[in-house]
């Protein structure tokens, strides 16, 4: 930036030599001075700043070292234009409306990142599709690290997937076991669809029949608690009874739920009966502990009949 300081040469002044050395140091100020002209040594900020207003439209283009700014604003339609550009960043601005409703759309790019925030995006491209709903269609795959939609629908970098709500498709095949706290495969029918692999959860509803290669149920002891021996086997609920399906009319054999939770209520029995939307259920696997437990009970009657029988042919002989 260039200094310069005016000379002054007092009226009365009649020293040559003095005279001689302020000129001396006017010349060389000024040819300091004009060595070192710049923009702002002869002119204000406010050149660099452009206000132009027209039929209430006002335009904005301000200038400095560090950012530029660009505004229109149009007040007879309430719209508003705003561009940004400094060194860390670009920001546009577009906003319309009034305070009862108000449109804002506002898009910021830094180094790293870039924000967009917009009352809706439509992006109509070739390989791509977002309509104003929010619904999106690629042609191509997503790659990517991770998905998680409201913590409904989760995809991990590694491929699993976690689904809290029905699954739809026509083609389930995955690399690895099918994992699920309560899973159902069926079609329009009702007819559970083949799993080629493992299935592992907790309950498997079939509607009709099973059939599988091997089927294994968790009797490890380290996984369980709260151990009793079954002290009598009541089968007061298990009446046994065959019966057709009202949907495909199979004829079947087994037992009905409501006589079991009948029994359970009053306490007779501890058959458990769980409850499957609005339909009953009966955990048909833990019966086999019932019947091996009648059985034993009734090999012991057995040996006792036997004992005394043997008593009585003794005392005759």
């Amino acid at each position: 930036m260039a200094v310069f300081k005016p000379m002054i040469i007092q009226k009365n002044e009649t020293d040559i030599g003095k005279v001689v050395r302020q000129l001396y140091r006017f010349s060389e100020d000024l040819k300091y001075t004009i060595s070192n002209l710049s923009l702002e040594d002869n002119i204000s900020n406010d050149v660099l700043n452009s206000i132009t207003d027209r039929n209430n439209k006002v335009r904005k283009i301000q200038f400095s070292t560090d950012a530029l700014n660009i505004e229109y604003d149009d007040y007879a339609s309430s719209v508003q234009t705003k561009l940004s550009q400094s060194s860390e960043s670009i920001q546009l601005l577009v906003a319309t409306g009034n305070v009862v409703h108000e449109m804002l759309t506002r898009m910021e790019m830094y180094g790293e990142y870039i924000r967009l925030t917009s009352g809706h995006l439509i992006i109509d491209a070739q390989n791509m599709k977002l309509d104003k709903p929010g619904n999106a269609y690629f042609s191509g795959n997503i790659t990517g690290g991770s998905i998680n939609i409201n913590n409904r629908f989760a995809v991990s970098p590694s491929g699993d997937v976690y689904i809290d709500d029905a699954l739809t498709t026509t083609t389930l095949n995955p690399a690895k076991a099918i994992v699920a706290a309560n899973m159902e495969i069926y079609n329009d029918d009702d007819y559970i669809n083949v799993i080629g692999k493992a299935a592992t959860c907790s309950e498997l509803y079939v509607s009709e029949n099973l059939n599988c290669r091997k089927v294994r149920y968790t009797s490890d002891k380290r996984k369980k608690q709260c151990i009793k021996d079954i002290e009598k086997a009541d089968f007061a609920g298990l009446i046994p009874v065959s019966y057709s399906f009202r949907d495909s009319g199979n004829r079947a054999i087994g037992y009905i739920a409501q006589d079991v939770y009948l029994t359970q209520e009053n306490g007779k029995n501890a058959l458990g009966v769980n409850r499957s939307g609005k339909y009953l259920e009966l955990p048909y696997v833990a019966y086999s502990a019932l019947y091996a437990k009648g059985i034993q009970e009734n090999q012991k009657r057995i040996n006792k009949l036997k004992e005394q029988i043997k008593k009585v042919r003794d005392v005759k002989l």
